[in-house]
């Protein structure tokens, strides 16, 4: 059962790594202006904008390129890092989707700043369906009382 679901080539360039190495360039650009004194009033806001882009894209991996599943754990992974997870270790899983796009938002364990939360575009994925069902297949396998895609929230089921 091991598979890889993984984004087009277009999809991980423009959907994935420009935005971060934008995001990058403009913290830089902002930051170079304010220590040279040629900063206007909207420098640090546009700044500390773009450096939390910036590390939930390349730190937290919200946006991963590529998913693996095996039969005993799942990987997100985008830039040559991964986050590693075993069925064993996973307490708590969530799904939700979202209101206007097909996307998922995807919550594991404690889903910290660092680690745990992933936007996945389903139809985007290679296989993506299969994803999904493998996801909701998870969620039954972990909260077997809780049922929350379809809604939106959890609800639970007697």
């Amino acid at each position: 059962m091991n598979k890889v679901y993984q984004y087009t080539t277009q999809r991980s360039m423009f959907g994935i790594y420009v935005p971060t190495i934008l995001a990058a360039l403009v913290f830089l650009v902002m930051i170079f202006e304010v220590v040279t004194n040629k900063a206007t009033s909207t420098n640090v806001p546009i700044a500390i904008l773009a450096l939390i882009i910036f590390l939930d894209h390349y730190l937290a991996l919200s946006h991963p390129e590529k998913v693996k599943t095996t039969d005993q754990s799942i990987e997100f992974s985008c830039f040559g890092r991964s986050h590693h997870y075993t069925f064993d270790n996973i307490h708590r899983i969530n799904i939700r989707k979202t209101a206007f796009s097909k996307s998922i938002y995807v919550r594991i364990n404690g889903a910290g700043l660092l680690k745990g939360r992933y936007w996945l575009q389903i139809e985007q994925f290679s296989q993506g369906t299969d994803l999904q069902v493998f996801l909701e297949s998870l969620i039954e396998l972990k909260h077997p009382m809780m049922k929350n895609f379809k809604q939106r929230s959890f609800v639970k089921t007697k």
